[in-house]
């Protein structure tokens, strides 16, 4: 009651036209770059989110399909992974699939300046040459609130379903002198349910809270190819791959999640070692487009994973993030955690740390 009474008394002030008005600097128009990842697991977070450099992931899956001739042994693989703001998770699904009161938005006032989330459970086999993946169940929940005094939020909550079919396959069997190229494509089709606004507590407490925060669907459908080149009798057994994503259609169509094409690339080596395995690769990404005002640095991801018995340590770089995880693979159990220092997208003065966990079962 206290801060419906100070509002009151600031509206009297500052006449009736500004009752409404929500400062559009306080809105953000697309989410961090980080929500448009494809790959949502603890290797692909603790390695700096490279993709195209890497062969097969300490997790055993295959991020780049053209590598996927590479993999010997057929694997079923099901993944829990559970990122920062675990507190969120209620009110990310909450807003997207039950009906929402003013009390729930009043509520929203009450968190941390910024509050973000990320979750994912999945399904995935990895053999020969193909590969599938279900997600059913993909959040991801962002909130910023601005002026403690006369408060204003920006809220983002999605959920997302998505499909995906890989196949690869070397080119030896069209010409011996190709035995060292492989190429590979990735079909995704995606299902998001979202919902995205920004609005006083003035606002909240007096309009209709669907109004403030209506829910809304985009599908989609992409395929992604890639070729490779590896060479594995050569002493750090180089490999340099380039890709193509997003090549496809999302409808609607909205500056949240731009999904445009665009080429990366990617270049890994394997450093011999006595004892234990190392893999260090360059990525360079979104090579037509790239991040909006991020400049030619954030094109660039770095990663490297050293492999010793059942644990696998992790190291990653990107201009957003730095990143440090250790898995652990016990029989057919895996667990993970990820360690991030970020640097937020929406205010590049802010940081944060995250802790990110992932339960995994292999069989």
């Amino acid at each position: 009651m206290k801060r419906l009474r100070d509002l009151i008394l600031f509206f009297a002030f500052i006449g009736p036209l500004s009752v409404f008005a929500v400062p559009t600097e306080f809105a953000f128009e697309r989410v961090p770059s980080r929500f448009e990842t494809l790959e949502l697991t603890a290797g692909s977070r603790a390695l700096g989110e490279t993709c195209y450099s890497f062969g097969t992931m300490p997790d055993g899956t295959v991020c780049n399909s053209a590598f996927l001739p590479e993999v010997t042994q057929g694997s079923l693989m099901g993944r829990v992974f559970l990122g920062n703001g675990y507190a969120a998770l209620t009110a990310a699904n909450q807003m997207v699939y039950q009906p929402i009161s003013k009390e729930f938005l009043q509520s929203l006032f009450e968190h941390q300046n910024v509050t973000s989330l990320e979750a994912h459970v999945g399904l995935v086999f990895t053999g020969p040459r193909f590969s599938a993946a279900f997600s059913p169940y993909r959040v991801q929940y962002l909130s910023e609130v601005h002026n403690p005094n006369f408060p204003v939020v920006a809220v983002h909550a999605a959920v997302e379903r998505s499909f995906s079919f890989s196949s690869g396959f070397t080119l030896e069997e069209l010409s011996g002198q190709l035995s060292d190229f492989s190429v590979g494509t990735r079909l995704r089709l995606l299902e998001r349910t979202y919902v995205h606004g920004t609005f006083s507590l003035f606002q909240a407490l007096t309009d209709n809270p669907r109004d403030l925060l209506p829910v809304q669907i985009q599908k989609g459908i992409f395929v992604d190819p890639t070729v490779a080149w590896a060479k594995k009798d050569l002493k750090w057994s180089p490999r340099v791959s380039l890709g193509v994503k997003n090549l496809g259609h999302l409808f609607p169509q909205t500056s949240l999640y731009p999904e445009r094409p665009d080429f990366g690339f990617g270049f890994g080596l394997e450093p011999p070692l006595e004892v234990g395995q190392l893999k260090l690769g360059l990525d360079v990404v979104d090579l037509i487009h790239g991040p909006e005002g991020g400049g030619a640095l954030s094109r660039f991801r770095v990663g490297s994973t050293y492999h010793l018995g059942i644990m696998d340590m992790m190291l990653g770089w990107n201009k957003s993030a730095v990143s440090a995880g250790v898995q652990f693979g016990i029989q057919v159990v895996q667990v993970g955690i990820v360690y991030e220092f970020l640097r937020s997208e929406l205010n590049e003065n802010t940081t944060e740390n995250r802790i990110a966990t992932e339960f995994s079962v292999r069989l």
